[in-house]
């Protein structure tokens, strides 16, 4: 008798466990998962495009790249691995440029060119 009662425990415990999993992946099915790969490469595009107008004496030009690099990794399957890892360098170049203008702008133009659509238009910089 005690198996009987048991099993249907059990067998209770078990259709309440898939009923509320299929109630939660329900309530979910619909969520967004985070940004798309479009909006991703607009936001890093639009660092970048702020970090152009930037003097490169401006220290505000370091922190972009360095949130767009970082950006860039978190959403890295939007991203070829050599962007990835030209960001990457771009970031450890930062880490030791400290407060070296031109190799602050060096890793800035780095990450630019392996980013944005015209690698060419960062090199209009004022100050370059």
């Amino acid at each position: 008798m005690r198996r009987g009662w048991a099993f249907a425990l059990a067998t209770a415990g078990a259709v309440v466990l898939a009923g509320g999993g299929y109630v939660v992946g329900e309530r979910t099915a619909g969520r967004d998962d985070g940004p798309s790969c479009a909006e991703v490469r607009q936001t890093v595009e639009g660092l970048f495009g702020d970090w152009v107008k930037l003097d490169t004496t401006d220290q505000v030009g370091p922190m972009k790249v360095r949130t767009a690099a970082d950006i860039v990794q978190e959403h890295g399957d939007c991203y070829p691995y050599a962007t990835r890892s030209a960001l990457r360098a771009a970031v450890q170049q930062l880490d030791v440029a400290v407060e070296s203008n031109p190799m602050q702008y060096a890793a800035g133009l780095v990450a630019c060119q392996a980013v944005v659509a015209d690698p060419a238009s960062c090199r209009d910089r004022p100050g370059s």
